[in-house]
């Protein structure tokens, strides 16, 4: 209701800046979720919340004029998902079978 009120914004704008909120926050993670056996919660968490500040602070910045602010949000997302899979990994072994019971079943 408040963002509503500013005369500034626009429903458009609002509902760009929500989308730009959810890419940046899950975008990343489905991708990886999905595409790397190394993915674990802790790579997750620490993505979504870096691209979620990431794109706060780029929209609050004032530079969202330059680039839409999901794009850095995504970027920054992505790369904290890589660097945490790095460093920590994905160690359950019950989330590992499952991912390969998957990967085997769609090569067939």
């Amino acid at each position: 209701m408040f963002l509503a009120l500013d005369r500034d914004n626009t429903i458009l704008g609002i509902v760009s800046y929500a989308w730009g909120g959810f890419g940046a926050a899950f975008g990343p993670l489905v991708l990886f979720a999905l595409f790397s056996r190394r993915t674990s919660w802790q790579s997750a968490l620490a993505g979504m919340v870096i691209g979620t500040v990431v794109l706060v602070l780029w929209k609050q910045i004032g530079l969202s004029d330059k680039m839409y602010e999901i794009v850095p949000g995504f970027a920054a997302n992505c790369f904290m998902i890589l660097l945490v899979n790095l460093l920590i990994g994905q160690k359950d072994e019950r989330v590992l079978q499952e991912f390969d019971e998957v990967v085997n079943e769609i090569k067939r």
